[in-house]
């Protein structure tokens, strides 16, 4: 039961359709602290705890889908007719948990420079531009997660071959 439950959560589809579930929160949250800082406002407590709830999730669900494969191994999920697709999914699975976790933590390191006090590290007048190289991260997470959803579907079901990178010969 437990490892049909995990082939259903790394399955192609139910990874493609949680990270569009993670995309949509994380556009609306762009969106709204771009719209509150170009009003003017502040890098309020509020803004910067929309940035850092954003961030633990991408951290949290790019540590998840970068061990797609370790998953497989410890539930013993690996060795079928179609281990050649299933690895080039864990390929794919694995670069974009790693681009999540990466500039998740820079987005929320981001945030915490601005909250260190200022008389050691002095970020008066800036943290609004802390704020929106944070969101930049996320930005970059936002077609992380995009690119993920459209390749691990596409790798899934509609490649006829594995879809992992290839070594380039030498001429």
């Amino acid at each position: 039961m437990v490892r049909f439950c995990v082939r259903v959560f790394i399955s192609p589809l139910v990874l493609a359709a949680i990270d569009l579930l993670l995309l949509i929160p994380l556009v609306m949250a762009i969106v709204d602290v771009s719209i509150n800082l170009g009003r003017g406002q502040a890098a309020d407590q509020a803004l910067m705890d929309v940035v850092e709830g954003m961030g633990v999730l991408l951290i949290g669900w790019g540590v998840a889908i970068e061990e797609r494969g370790s998953l497989r191994e410890i539930f013993r999920l690996t060795g079928a007719s179609d281990e050649a697709r299933q690895v080039a999914l864990d390929e794919i699975c694995h670069a974009a948990g790693l681009g999540l976790l990466i500039f998740g933590l820079f987005a929320e390191m981001c945030i915490e420079g601005i909250r260190i006090p200022n008389h050691i590290l002095n970020t008066e007048g800036i943290n609004e531009v802390i704020l929106g190289i944070s969101l930049l991260f996320m930005a970059i997470c936002v077609w992380i997660l995009g690119r993920n959803a459209v390749g691990i579907v596409a790798a899934g079901f509609f490649a006829s071959e594995p879809v992992a990178a290839q070594p380039s010969k030498p001429h």
